[in-house]
C-alpha cells in the first residue's frame, strides 16, 4: 500500500505505507505510444509489457452497490472493460485471515481473502486477464510501518512461519488456479522494505542474522511458487525509490542472503517518492546490478481534489500534490502522467522494465451520504477499515472509514471508465500492439500513392482553410518519404482530411494514424459509421513527437465508416499527418457474446439468443456458442447473463 496522509496516515506509521441512463461516449483522450522494446520471459504476444491494475476491492464494493459500466453507460463486468482498454494483469492482494475472532466480522479494505482472489479469479479467466497474486503475509494492510503475522501464527518461530508460508502461497496457488485464470506472477510480500511476517529488521538492529531470517521467510514463498509452475514468476516489492542508497542497499542484501526471486518491484507514488527520472535510474542500476527485472507495482494519480463519501482523500489539497503538481488535476491530467511513467520504466535498459500496475483505479465511493455510507462500509468491508479492524491493528480504529482514494480512480463517479484508462492500450511490446498486426485495411493511408506533392491524394478529400499549405508532400513522414503536411503563416481553423471504409466482414476495427504538429496545432480524428461516432482529439506536442489517436468501432459486413481528420493552428502552425491504419480486431473474445454486434454485452443480447432458443429469431453461432461445444443452447444462454451481468 502507499504512503497515506490526513485520516490514512494513522495506517502507516512510517510515512508509507450507479449507472444511471446511458451516455454518449466520451472522446478519447489521445496518448503517444510507449514502446517496450527486448522484453523477455513474460507470458504476452508481441512482448508487451505487465499492464496491470489492482482491483482487489471490487467485489466489496459491488456488494455495496457501486456498478461499473461501459462508455456508454450501459453496466457491463469490470474485468471486461479492463481487458478491452488495454489492461492484461490484474494484482490481487489477499490476506490470511481479515476477520474480527468471535464475531467474525470484517475488517474492511476489500476483505481481501483467499475466497474473495477466488471470485476475481474466475472474472479474469472469463476476461483473458492474468493473474499477479499480492501475499501480504498478515491479516490485514502491510507496509513499511506494519509487518504483522497474521493471527493464527503470531507464536510461531521464524522456521514455523516460513513453513506455515510455503504452504499457505502454495494451497492458495492451487485453489486460484482452479478457477482458470493463469498466475502470472507472485508476490512474496508487500512492502516488505522493513520485514515481513513479524519479522523486522529494526529489531535485529539491521543485522546479518536479521537478514538472513528474513530471507529465510523469503525464500519459503518463492519455493511455493516454483513447486506450483516454473512459469510464474517471483517478485520481491519494497518502496521509496526516491531514496535510491536504501533501494541499492535493499538488492544487495537481497544477493548476500540468496533470496530467489526473479523480479525486484518498487511502489511509486508522484506525491512522494521523487522525480521519474530518478526512478529510471534507480531501477537501471538495481536491474544492472542484481541481473533481475524491475517493475512499479504500485502507483496512482489524483484526477481531481473532491471527496464525495464524507471520508478525507489521500490527496485532498494542492498542497499535498507534491512533484505530482505539474500535472492537470483531470482525466489528461492522469493520461499524461500514465504515459510518463509506462516511459519511465521503458527506459530502464536491456528490457529489464517489465511495466505498471496502477493501484485501485476502481474503489469508488459507495455513496455521498455518511450514515448509509458507513453502515455498507461496515457490513461489506468496501472503506478503507472497519472498527472490528482495531483488534489486530489498533491504529486502524483512528482511521475507520471509507475510499481515500476514490478521486485517484481510473472511473468517474458513475462507474463509467475515463479516457485516462485507455492509456493501457497505448503501451506495446516491440512486436506490435494491443491488437495483432494484421493487414491494413485502409487505402493509402501513408499517402504514398501519389508520389508526395499533391492536393488530391488517392482515396482522400481534401479541404484545406490554411494560407500556406494543406497538402501531400515528401517530407516530415512518420514512415516511408509522404505525409500529409498543414503550414500557415495566419492561424486558421478546421482544414479536413477525410477517406470512407467500407468493412467485408463482421467484426471490432481499430482505426488510427499518427498526428505531430507545433503545440498550437489542434486536431481531432473523428470516425463515424450510422449512429456511432468517436471522436479523439489532441494538441501537438513538438516537432517529430508523435501521437497516435485511435478508436475502434464494431462493424457489421458492408457498412461503411468515414475518416476525418481536423485540424487547426495558429499563425506559423505547422504540423503533420501519417500512416492511418484500419485493422480487424481478431480476437474471438472480442466479440463473444455481443450479439448485435453493439460493441457491449448485455441484455438486448441476451434476449436475442433466449428469442432463438424459443423459436423466433435468429444467433450468430460464432459468437453465442460461448462455451465452444458446437451447439447453441441453455447453457450459452447462463454464460451469456454471467456476462452481462443480468439475471
Amino acid at each position: 500500500m502507499k504512503l497515506k496522509k490526513q485520516f490514512c496516515a494513522a495506517l502507516t506509521a512510517f510515512g508509507m505505507l450507479l449507472c444511471t441512463l446511458p451516455q454518449p461516449a466520451p472522446s478519447a483522450g489521445a496518448a503517444e505510444t510507449v514502446m517496450y522494446s527486448g522484453v523477455t520471459g513474460l507470458p504476452f504476444e508481441n512482448g508487451d509489457p505487465f499492464k496491470g491494475a489492482d482491483v482487489s476491492s471490487v467485489i466489496s464494493l459491488e456488494e455495496s452497490g457501486v456498478k461499473f459500466c461501459d462508455r456508454n453507460g450501459n453496466e457491463r463486468d469490470i474485468f471486461l472493460t479492463l481487458a478491452d482498454a488495454g489492461v492484461n494483469t490484474i494484482r490481487v492482494r489477499i490476506w490470511n485471515n481479515p476477520y474480527q475472532t468471535g464475531t467474525h466480522a470484517n475488517y474492511g479494505g476489500g476483505v481481501c481473502d483467499l475466497p474473495c482472489a477466488v471470485k476475481i479469479a474466475e472474472r479474469c479467466a472469463n476476461a483473458g486477464l492474468k493473474l499477479l497474486l499480492d501475499f501480504h503475509y498478515s491479516d490485514f494492510w502491510a507496509d513499511p510501518g506494519k509487518q504483522k503475522a497474521p493471527k493464527a501464527w503470531a507464536s510461531y518461530s521464524v522456521s514455523q512461519k516460513a513453513d506455515a508460508i510455503y504452504q499457505f502461497t502454495l494451497d492458495s496457488l492451487r485453489q486460484i488456479s482452479a478457477a482458470g485464470a493463469e498466475i502470472a506472477m507472485v508476490q512474496v510480500g508487500n512492502e516488505t522494505t522493513t520485514g515481513m511476517c513479524g519479522v523486522m529488521l529494526e529489531d535485529y538492529g539491521w543485522s546479518d542474522a536479521g537478514w538472513r531470517d528474513l530471507a529465510s521467510l523469503f525464500n519459503a514463498g518463492a519455493r511455493a511458487v516454483r513447486d506450483f509452475s516454473s512459469d510464474t514468476l517471483v517478485a520481491l516489492h519494497f518502496t521509496n525509490p526516491e531514496k535510491a542508497s536504501n533501494m541499492t542497499y535493499l538488492a544487495d542484501m537481497l544477493r548476500k542472503t540468496n533470496v530467489d526471486y526473479d523480479v525486484f518491484a518498487t511502489s511509486y507514488y508522484p506525491y512522494w517518492h521523487g522525480t521519474l527520472s530518478n526512478l529510471t535510474s534507480v531501477l537501471t542500476n538495481i536491474s544492472r546490478t542484481s541481473g533481475k527485472q524491475v517493475m512499479v507495482a504500485e502507483t496512482s494519480c489524483a484526477r481531481t481534489l473532491d471527496d464525495r463519501d464524507t471520508f478525507p482523500n489521500t490527496i485532498g489539497s494542492r498542497d499535498a500534490l507534491g512533484d505530482y503538481a505539474g500535472y492537470e488535476l483531470s482525466p489528461a491530467g492522469q493520461t499524461a502522467y500514465l504515459h510518463d511513467i509506462f516511459a519511465a520504466v521503458a527506459a530502464v535498459p536491456d528490457g529489464k522494465g517489465i511495466g505498471v500496475f496502477y493501484w485501485e483505479p476502481a474503489w469508488l465511493a459507495v455513496g455521498t451520504d455518511s450514515g448509509s455510507n458507513a453502515q455498507k462500509w461496515e457490513k461489506y468491508g468496501s472503506g478503507w477499515a472497519n472498527s472490528a479492524a482495531g483488534e489486530y491493528d489498533k491504529s486502524a480504529q483512528q482511521s475507520a472509514g471509507g475510499s481515500c482514494i476514490e478521486n485517484e480512480s481510473l472511473f468517474s463517479d458513475d462507474g463509467r471508465p475515463l479516457d485516462s484508462l485507455y492509456v493501457f492500450g497505448t503501451v506495446h511490446g516491440s512486436g506490435g500492439g494491443q491488437h495483432p498486426q494484421g493487414e491494413n485495411l485502409l487505402r493509402n493511408g501513408g499517402f504514398e500513392a501519389n508520389g508526395g506533392w499533391t492536393d488530391s491524394p488517392e482515396g482522400w478529400t481534401l479541404d484545406g482553410t490554411a494560407d500556406g499549405h494543406f497538402d501531400v508532400r515528401a517530407e516530415d513522414s512518420h514512415s516511408g518519404g509522404c505525409a500529409l503536411h498543414w503550414y500557415s503563416e495566419r492561424a486558421f481553423a478546421d482544414s479536413t482530411a477525410s477517406t470512407v471504409f467500407r468493412a467485408d466482414a463482421d467484426g471490432t476495427y481499430r482505426i488510427s494514424g499518427f498526428v505531430q504538429g507545433d503545440e498550437a496545432t489542434r486536431y481531432a480524428l473523428t470516425v463515424t459509421s450510422g449512429q456511432q461516432q468517436k471522436q479523439i482529439t489532441g494538441t501537438g506536442r513538438g516537432w517529430a513527437v508523435w501521437q497516435e489517436p485511435s478508436a475502434e468501432l464494431t462493424l457489421r459486413a458492408g457498412e461503411t465508416v468515414r475518416i476525418m481528420l481536423t485540424v487547426s493552428g495558429g499563425a506559423g502552425s505547422y504540423g503533420s499527418a501519417d500512416d492511418f491504419r484500419i485493422q480487424k480486431t481478431a480476437e474471438p473474445a472480442d466479440l463473444r457474446g455481443d450479439l448485435n454486434l453493439d460493441g457491449a454485452v448485455n441484455r438486448q443480447d441476451a434476449g436475442i439468443l433466449l428469442a432463438y432458443l424459443l423459436g423466433s429469431g435468429t444467433a450468430p453461432a460464432d459468437r453465442a456458442d460461448l462455451n465452444a461445444d458446437g451447439k447453441l443452447n441453455a447453457a450459452d444462454l447462463t454464460i451469456l447473463k454471467q456476462i452481462a451481468g443480468v439475471g
